[in-house]
């Protein structure tokens, strides 16, 4: 009695924890349908974090370049030690006089004769009638502790358009930035339909193969009955257990493509790559409304709208090269304090107020500029060039996505009805052979035939899904 307790209290352990285990299961088992797949590929993607990312540093960069619209104001400051004063003379002498004038002026006390003329010495210069005497000044200038404090606030008047160019460049980065997201917007979500769509083709596909392998199950067995009572013979039997071996493969490798599509598609979606997934939505045979309703266009692609973005970008870096070689003009106040040069030991601080301007006028730089000005122009000329050529190319890929879309519709189509064909020749096959009217080796050829059908099927419904996502990238609708 003490056992049988004690055995029933370990089924309950058991039990519990096999209903841990599963609740475990199921709780690490992630449902998730197309428009979910979408959502969970753009938010895990490196390359739209790196996208994003490069739309914040334009916007950065733009707002750096529009600083230079504004005056410049920087505290300044200088700071000098020199060891040794500097000492020099000034030399004295004889200094001439003056008298003043009659209208108030001062004129020079020249020595005058009994004619009235200035007396001219012998060296040829005129003599005055007095002189007063300078001795000579030793002078001694030092700069101990030296420092000058103050304010600089600069603006530029005119620079050939340089800073207005240069704005309009970043302006052009930042669009193209965000062109550029929603290209990396359309690649990720390419990849996601891609990953999802294998996903839900292999679990589908698994499903046909496990209802083949269980069709040639039934019909082994059935055999095997047979063969017991002595009514189907032993090659009969062998050519249906090698039938079934070939179906076991076939569903086991089905389910190791399928297991490792769903890690790919973990990994798009960025879940771990052993999460256990359960696609909700299933393939549809029939073509999304109105997505082949607009003509084939290649505008909305934002590869397009870059290249025009990149041919703007060198219209601008003409106009910054030509800048270079214009009049250039700008201003700058500044007030500052100095203190610590001294003059025969003494020194005294000064404050001042300092304006200046500056004007730069190109002359002459041997062609230069006309040089770098026609070199600006080619590479614009080479983007033109770029663009058309590049244009054509989308529009062929856009025409070959959209014969793709046609393409899969009629595929789709075309295996519906071979499967429908098919299903009705396995039973026709198999209404025959158990009377005895067709051969077992006809009988498994209609169930491979079958199951091919099937198979092409799925694949049809995949590819048209495919090339939908293609179709809608090609034309830059995605």
């Amino acid at each position: 009695m003490v056992k049988s307790d004690r055995q029933k209290d370990m089924v309950k352990i058991v039990l519990i924890l096999l209903g841990m285990l599963v609740g475990i299961n199921l709780h690490a088992q992630v449902k998730i349908d197309f428009q979910k797949c979408r959502e969970m590929a753009l938010e895990s993607s490196k390359k739209m974090a790196v996208a994003n990312k490069q739309v914040v540093k334009a916007g950065y960069d733009k707002k750096a370049y529009r600083a230079n619209f504004f005056p410049k104001l920087s505290a300044m400051g200088m700071y000098a030690y020199m060891q040794k004063d500097y000492s020099f003379r000034i030399e004295g002498g004889n200094l001439p006089t003056f008298v003043p004038g009659e209208n108030g002026t001062l004129l020079p006390n020249y020595l005058l004769d009994g004619n009235g003329k200035v007396v001219v010495g012998a060296d040829g210069r005129p003599v005055f009638a007095q002189y007063a005497y300078m001795p000579d000044i030793a002078l001694t200038m030092g700069l101990d502790h030296a420092y000058t404090l103050g304010g600089l606030l600069e603006m530029p008047v005119y620079m050939g358009g340089k800073i207005r160019s240069a704005y309009r460049m970043a302006t052009i980065g930042t669009e193209m930035a965000q062109l550029n997201l929603h290209y990396n917007r359309a690649e990720v979500i390419a990849e996601a339909d891609e990953a999802f769509w294998l996903y839900v083709r292999l679990q589908e596909l698994e499903l046909s193969v496990q209802k083949y392998k269980e069709v040639v199950e039934a019909l082994v067995k059935n055999l095997t009955d047979a063969r017991q009572v002595g009514m189907a013979s032993r090659n009969d039997l062998l050519k249906a257990q090698v039938k079934l071996n070939e179906a076991e493969l076939l569903l086991q490798k089905t389910q190791n493509g399928k297991q490792l599509a769903g890690m790919n598609l973990c990994r798009v979606v960025g879940l771990d790559l052993n999460t256990a997934l359960q696609a909700a939505d299933s393939l549809s045979g029939m073509v999304t409304p109105g997505i082949l309703e607009d003509g084939v266009t290649v505008t909305q692609r934002p590869e397009y709208s870059i290249l025009d973005k990149e041919i703007e970008l060198k219209q601008k870096q003409v106009e910054l090269t030509r800048s270079d070689f214009l009049p250039q003009l700008g201003v700058s106040l500044s007030y500052g304090y100095t203190d610590g040069i001294s003059v025969n030991g003494e020194s005294e601080g000064i404050a001042s107020f300092v304006a200046l301007a500056s004007l730069k006028v190109p002359v002459f730089h041997w062609c230069e500029g006309r040089n770098k000005i026609k070199a600006m122009k080619a590479e614009q000329e080479m983007s033109e060039l770029k663009k058309e050529d590049a244009s054509q190319m989308m529009l062929l890929e856009a025409t070959k996505a959209r014969f793709g879309v046609e393409d899969a519709a009629m595929r789709v189509k075309l295996t519906a009805h071979s499967l429908t064909q098919a299903q009705e020749n396995l039973t026709e096959s198999k209404n025959r052979y158990e009377v005895g009217m067709e051969t077992l080796t006809d009988y498994m050829e209609a169930q491979a035939q079958w199951q091919k059908a099937w198979s092409d099927w799925i694949d049809a419904k995949a590819g048209l899904r495919l090339s939908e996502t293609g179709y809608l990238k090609a034309t830059g609708r995605l």
